[in-house]
């Protein structure tokens, strides 16, 4: 009895010390360590909750310094986390902070490569670890802020819910240590900007810039760094 009751006891040690070990395993990633994430989370909801639904070519740089190019990567935009591609399809979540990534898009499409960054402090509402889309960068940065909810949805007389993914954005001009949400629109920029109007609206003028669009601001952020 008493030698099957060791046994016993072995056996729930051995099986106990398994799973802690599944538990404390983690995957190399290029020498980044990382840890697989549970991906049961957005059952039942219309949409995805990532920048995009599949995985994306892309490079990242750790808070430690190193850096990583040709990478699959996936950010959720509900979480504020970049995950990247594991063995089979597993997203794996990194031990060290991602300081910033990039990620690529195929040649067809519009915009052909997004820049993410964290670390800025001085944003109300939001901490240094937010990522943000770094629109322009330099002394003043333009900043967007992509994010995602989940709505539930019911409709009249309906006894179910519906749920899907509502993308939110919001803008930034980022400097000096501090950062002010701002319309993205030719009024409110060169409102935030305060300074050099006359040269802003030539360029603008001369450019023939839409400020409600991305690549638009940017490029008039860009120029006001130069003046």
């Amino acid at each position: 009895m008493k030698k099957r009751l060791t046994l016993l006891l072995s056996g729930l040690l051995t099986v106990s010390g398994a799973i802690a070990f599944a538990q404390a395993s983690y995957f190399m990633v290029n020498d980044a360590k990382g840890q697989v994430t549970a991906r049961n989370e957005y059952v039942d909801i219309q949409g995805t909750p990532y920048l995009t639904a599949d995985w994306v070519t892309g490079g990242f740089t750790l808070a430690n310094g190193k850096s990583y190019t040709d990478m699959k990567i996936k950010y959720d935009l509900v979480k504020d986390k970049m995950y990247v591609k594991g063995t089979g399809d597993e997203l794996i979540t990194l031990i060290d902070p991602v300081r910033d990534f990039t990620v690529n898009f195929p040649a067809e499409e519009t915009v052909k490569q997004r820049h993410f960054r964290n670390g800025y402090a001085g944003i109300a509402g939001t901490t240094d670890a937010y990522y943000f889309e770094v629109l322009a960068d330099g002394k003043t940065q333009l900043l967007k802020r992509v994010s995602k909810n989940i709505l539930e949805n019911k409709e009249y007389n309906s006894a179910t819910a519906t749920k899907s993914f509502e993308e939110i954005s919001k803008y930034y001009l980022y400097t000096d240590g501090k950062g002010s949400q701002v319309k993205k629109d030719k009024k409110a920029i060169l409102a935030a900007l305060g300074n050099k109007q006359s040269e802003l609206e030539t360029y603008i003028k001369a450019e023939k810039l839409n400020l409600k669009n991305d690549a638009d601001a940017a490029k008039l952020i860009t120029y006001y760094n130069t003046l």
